[in-house]
């Protein structure tokens, strides 16, 4: 091959469009797309759009459209990567462009994948965040959190979505073991740097997530869960996500502190990241629901807001949540 094919072939590579702009198929209904490339997401949108609906609200809501090209270039690949599985099998489930139920579920889980990589992108590098909210969190222990969860059982705790570790600094002195659980590994990297692998008699562990599970931690090992001021971005589905990963890791009869947003009964059917304080919009009646789905129960929940030096009333819930001691 000459040099001039050589750098033609390299210049057309670099034209190639990413995997989901190469989605766009020229002919075919959408439901064909989809039938032929489960992948096809733009087919997925199309389809949306068609039916109406809760499915093109939640298309509508969260900028999933063929107009947001630049949104596609940066988060395409991931999306279509992590909701693959899911959308092979709705699309061999999927009757005609009529069906909404499995139409819903495909853009649910675009939604789920799309609002992981977007938190996890917006606090890839938000050291100068987490310095900030640092000298507040002394005050928020001792009158928020501390009275909340006192009486937990701190011999094996799981902490999700750490960030830069102000919270455990806090944890580790009442904990023997902290799982960190993260899907940003620079926040893992600057937790490792903080506290290393073994601080004051308190071993730290440090795990990698995709965004919607703990599988690393074995089933009923932990006596308590942890998170504050992380879940509020989460998307519901990720939440419920959780919720059945919760259900399965704690012990019987253990319990886990999540601190999730309400916002979604302010304003449902919103996209998180145009939302007030980046809440995404999860309610305490869906927290619930999705809690008693997982076979969890309930202990205690509580609305906040600026008493606890958190903005709005209302806007968020503290929920402390239990394997039940027969599960």
């Amino acid at each position: 091959m000459s040099i001039w094919s050589k750098s033609r072939t390299a210049i057309e590579l670099l034209r190639r469009p990413p995997p989901m702009i190469m989605l766009i198929e020229p002919g075919g209904t959408a439901f064909a797309r989809v039938k032929r490339n489960s992948e096809d997401v733009l087919a997925w949108l199309s389809l949306a759009q068609g039916v109406g609906g809760r499915a093109k609200v939640l298309a509508d809501v969260n900028g999933l459209n063929r107009s947001n090209v630049r949104f596609f270039l940066r988060n395409g690949a991931d999306i279509i990567e992590k909701s693959s599985p899911a959308l092979a099998r709705l699309a061999s489930t999927l009757h005609d462009d009529k069906d909404s139920e499995t139409i819903i579920s495909a853009i649910e889980e675009l939604v789920r994948w799309k609002t992981i990589s977007q938190c996890r992108n917006a606090f890839r590098a938000k050291g100068g965040y987490f310095s900030e909210a640092e000298p507040n969190m002394a005050w928020q222990w001792s009158n928020v959190i501390w009275p909340i969860i006192r009486d937990a059982d701190f011999t094996s705790v799981l902490e999700l979505a750490p960030g830069h570790g102000r919270n455990t600094e806090l944890l580790r002195r009442h904990a023997k073991t902290i799982h960190l659980v993260e899907v940003n590994r620079s926040c893992l990297d600057a937790c490792r740097a903080r506290f290393g692998l073994d601080r004051d008699g308190c071993m730290f562990h440090y795990h990698l997530t995709d965004g919607n599970h703990f599988r690393m931690i074995p089933d009923a090992s932990i006596t308590f869960g942890y998170s504050w001021d992380s879940i509020v971005h989460f998307d519901k589905l990720v939440v419920r996500d959780y919720l059945f990963e919760f259900a399965r890791v704690l012990k019987p009869g253990y319990r886990a502190f999540l601190h999730h947003s309400n916002y979604g009964a302010l304003k449902p059917n919103s996209d998180w990241a145009k939302n007030y304080g980046w809440r995404s919009d999860l309610s305490v009646a869906i927290f619930n629901r999705y809690a008693e789905e997982a076979g969890l129960a309930v202990r205690f929940q509580r609305l906040n807001g600026i008493k606890d030096g958190l903005g709005p009333d209302d806007r968020d819930c503290f929920s402390i949540i239990e394997r039940p001691a027969s599960s």
